[in-house]
C-alpha cells in the first residue's frame, strides 16, 4: 500500500500520542499531521480514509464471514454430510486467509478484530445455515465488485478482483447444494449476465449490524 496514504490517514485507536509521533516523525510534515488527527468518539474505531478505509472495510467483512464459517463448522446441523462439513472448513480457511492478507496489507492501520454476531442464523438447521452463507457470499461478491474502482493503488485492484472471484465460487456452490441449478439464477445475475454491485458506504451500514465494535466509516466512498 502507498505509505503516504497510510500516514495521512492512520487508525488512531489505541495508539498513544508518543507512539503516533514516533510513527509520524521524520516523514510527515505539520500539515500531514494535522490532517491525520481524525477525532472519533471514545467508543468508536476510525477505519481511515482512501485505500486504508477500503481495506479495513473489506477486513471487517471478512471477519464477519470467517466467524460465520467457524461456527458453522463447529455446530453440526441435522443430516450434515461429510462433504458439507469439509465445505465449511474450506470456506472458513479461505476467509481466514483473506483476513490475514488484508491485515498484512494494512499493517499497524488494521482495525482490531470485533466480536461478531449472527443472530439470524440457526446453525442446527441446514436451510438456515446455507441460506445465511449464501446471503453473506452474495454480499461479498457485490462488495468486491463495487470497490475496485475506488482504489488508488493498482495492486490492490487486482487483489480485490481475485478475492471477489473466490467469493463468487463460494456463492455458486452453496446455492447449488441447497437448490439444484440456482448457482447463477436471475436473483443474482442480471439480464446482461452481470453480478450485482454495492458501494462501500452503503454496505458498511449493513456490516455494522454484525459487529459489537462501532466503526467510524465516514470517509468510505459511495
Amino acid at each position: 500500500m502507498d505509505n503516504k496514504q497510510q500516514i495521512a490517514e492512520p487508525n488512531l485507536a489505541g495508539v498513544s500520542r508518543r507512539r503516533f509521533l514516533q510513527l509520524s516523525g521524520g516523514i510527515a510534515g505539520a500539515s500531514i499531521l494535522a490532517a491525520s488527527c481524525k477525532k472519533s468518539p471514545d467508543d468508536t474505531v476510525y477505519i481511515g480514509a482512501g485505500d486504508t478505509a477500503l481495506l479495513n472495510y473489506l477486513y471487517i467483512m471478512e471477519q464477519i464471514m470467517g466467524a460465520f464459517y467457524k461456527q458453522a463448522y463447529l455446530t453440526s446441523y441435522y443430516y450434515l454430510t461429510a462433504s458439507e462439513l469439509q465445505l465449511f472448513a474450506d470456506l472458513r480457511d479461505h476467509q481466514f486467509a483473506h483476513m490475514a492478507l488484508l491485515k498484512k496489507q494494512l499493517g499497524t492501520w488494521a482495525v482490531p478484530e470485533s466480536i461478531i454476531l449472527h443472530p439470524g442464523t440457526t446453525y442446527a438447521d441446514r436451510n438456515s445455515t446455507l441460506n445465511s452463507g449464501i446471503q453473506l457470499e452474495d454480499m461479498a461478491v457485490a462488495a468486491y465488485n463495487g470497490i475496485a474502482k475506488y482504489f488508488t493503488d493498482t495492486n490492490l485492484i487486482m487483489m480485490s478482483i481475485k478475492m471477489g472471484a473466490v467469493q463468487a465460487r463460494h456463492s455458486a456452490y452453496l446455492r447449488e447444494i441447497l437448490s439444484h441449478n440456482t448457482f447463477s439464477d436471475a436473483t443474482i445475475v442480471d439480464s446482461d449476465g452481470m453480478d450485482k454491485t454495492i458501494a462501500p458506504a452503503v454496505l458498511m451500514k449493513t456490516l455494522a449490524n454484525y459487529c459489537q465494535t462501532k466503526f467510524d466509516a465516514s470517509k468510505l466512498p459511495g
